[in-house]
């Protein structure tokens, strides 16, 4: 409890006083029933139209929630982002060689798109658990399913349809070009594979696969949770061990101190240079639990929608752990899991500040977004 109290009264004053410039990647065009976005650890329950979306903020609806997001024109993307119902997603602009890179995350459901024809390379990426999709199209959905892998890898399905251009999709072992009226389907351990589907069907494909991707999930909802409490649980207490040496760190609130009174640094001063080193060995130790137990944590998000109310709730999925008991120690870490990631997202941001090359966080790798709750 002691670690937890510590925690919290650094983070409280970090953010209240949170003076890093935050990109906008665009703003609210349309919203409907449920919806939120998570920043710095704390939720805006009522978005509204017209209120702006930042880089990194995590965007989520519920089952009766639809959110439309006019794209700035500084994201390399000149149209919007449709996040459908059940879907959880962040969005990171970031800056490669001077051009912008926009990388919009799925963590659950999915998001559908359409933009004026991007020319040369590609500025804006939808990465997925099991895909990474280089988008030169206009029109396109991308779907993750709601099933985990049998493997406890965290991986998940996804769906790929194209009604206009084109959308190339690599899995990391071969990159396949989706053209317009064209569906692709991605499972864990499996080849990119085509589905063949009507012209007339594309466009209403996602939403038959995501149903039917529910409908497996409830046929053996109990095996399924079970796989996902146990990743849970070992994750957590990976999170923790990464975790506890960048929290017992004094270098943090140090850098907090320094952007706080907006101090100017030098990133070749001897002494920055030794706290650049010691903290990338934290962030990085912590980045590599968060890619996969981000994952996790929303698709228990999602479950605890399908199986509340039912039966399944009392199954047990261990001895002395059901499947209430479970999800509601899932809801109680909730707050705990938003503050600590706000804090390493922060400090992230101060590295990145303090090192104008790029270097270790020069790339478009995954971290977990901060929850915001059930």
């Amino acid at each position: 409890m002691k670690r937890l109290a510590v925690g919290a009264v650094f983070l409280v004053s970090a953010i209240a006083a949170f003076a890093l410039a935050v990109p906008t990647v665009g703003s609210i065009d349309y919203v409907e029933g449920g919806a939120s976005i998570s920043r710095n650890g704390r939720a805006i329950l009522s978005p509204n139209i017209g209120d702006p979306i930042l880089s990194g903020d995590l965007i989520k609806t519920q089952s009766d929630g639809m959110l439309v997001i006019a794209m700035d024109r500084s994201t390399g993307m000149n149209g919007s982002i449709t996040v459908q119902a059940r879907s959880s997603i962040y969005i990171n602009l970031g800056d490669i060689k001077g051009e912008p890179r926009t990388q919009v995350q799925i963590l659950t459901g999915a998001i559908g798109s359409k933009a004026t024809k991007i020319a040369g390379s590609p500025t804006v990426n939808v990465v997925t658990s099991s895909a990474v999709m280089a988008v030169r199209g206009t029109e396109y959905t991308v779907a993750v399913s709601i099933n985990a892998n049998d493997d406890g890898d965290s991986s998940q399905a996804t769906l790929v349809t194209c009604t206009e251009s084109k959308v190339a999709v690599n899995d990391g072992k071969e990159e396949v070009e989706v053209p317009a009226g064209k569906v692709l389907e991605k499972r864990p351990g499996e080849k990119l594979r085509f589905i063949p589907v009507a012209d007339a069907s594309v466009k209403d494909y996602t939403q038959r696969w995501i149903a039917d991707e529910i409908e497996a999930f409830k046929a053996d909802a109990p095996r399924a949770l079970a796989s996902y409490a146990k990743r849970y649980i070992d994750l957590s207490a990976e999170f923790t061990a990464a975790f506890d040496p960048f929290l017992k760190s004094p270098t943090p609130k140090k850098w907090a101190d320094q952007d706080r009174a907006g101090a100017k640094i030098d990133p070749m001063d001897p002494s920055v240079l030794r706290e650049k080193k010691e903290i990338a060995g934290y962030l990085l130790n912590i980045r590599k639990v968060l890619f996969i137990f981000e994952r996790i944590y929303y698709r228990v998000d999602e479950i605890s929608d399908a199986i509340a109310g039912t039966p399944d709730e009392k199954r047990q999925l261990k001895p002395g752990l059901t499947a209430a008991d479970f999800l509601k120690q899932v809801k109680a870490d909730r707050q705990k899991l938003a503050d600590e990631v706000a804090r390493y997202r922060y400090i992230e941001a101060l590295y990145i500040e303090r090192d104008p090359d790029g270097g270790v966080f020069s790339s478009d790798d995954d971290f977990f977004a901060s929850p915001d709750g059930f």
